[in-house]
């Protein structure tokens, strides 16, 4: 596996843990391990940057690589694994479990800054697939409702269809929750028999 994308991962979720309040409980070592070991602090903004922002993973896995490995990122990566796996950063729990019986099984942690560049995953990713599909969803409609602006205003003609559909969209994004229950009646109406067999381009 990418040893990169899984180090910057690992002080990504570790830091997440500590940021919801279970840094005590998870890795209670971990945040003095990164100062004696690595020379930074990992819940503290860096200093001397115009960022406002704590490091993220990757920050993380660069800052060992340049103190510890002459600026070798694979090395770096190597050397968090390897402390991780022997315990030089301390116990850690990476999975939370119920603290009573009120507790809905295992805690989630939100990865709140991915290392998607590395391989991991960014804020969309960590969304339900439902939540995705979703989003993608409403992205597609608003881009079509955009495209049929522009061309009414360059004057160009639409087949009807198109405007119906593009209406349909607009009457769901107000109905809000109630489109959900009538999305039967909101899909495209059969053609009409003279537009059958004309392009949804014609005339462009």
């Amino acid at each position: 596996y990418d040893n990169q994308a899984v180090a910057a991962y690992l002080m990504e979720w570790i830091k997440t843990l500590h940021l919801m309040g279970y840094g005590d409980d998870s890795s209670p070592k971990w945040r003095e391990a990164c100062l004696d070991r690595y020379g930074f602090d990992p819940l503290m903004k860096p200093d001397g940057g115009s960022s406002d922002r704590l490091l993220t993973g990757e920050d993380m896995l660069f800052r060992v690589a340049d103190a510890k490995c002459r600026g070798l990122p694979e090395d770096a990566s190597r050397m968090i694994l390897q402390d991780f796996r022997a315990g030089r950063l301390g116990p850690v729990s990476l999975q939370l479990a119920p603290r009573s019986s009120d507790d809905k099984g295992q805690v989630r942690v939100d990865v709140m800054r991915g290392v998607a560049s590395l391989g991991g995953v960014g804020e969309e990713m960590t969304m339900a697939a439902e939540d995705r599909e979703r989003l993608k969803a409403e992205q597609r409609d608003e881009r079509a409702r955009i495209a049929v602006e522009t061309a009414k205003e360059r004057g160009v003609e639409l087949p009807p269809m198109v405007e119906r559909r593009v209406d349909g969209i607009s009457t769901g994004s107000r109905a809000g929750d109630e489109a959900d229950d009538d999305a039967e009646d909101m899909s495209t109406p059969p053609p009409k028999e003279d537009e059958i067999g004309k392009g949804l381009f014609d005339g462009w």
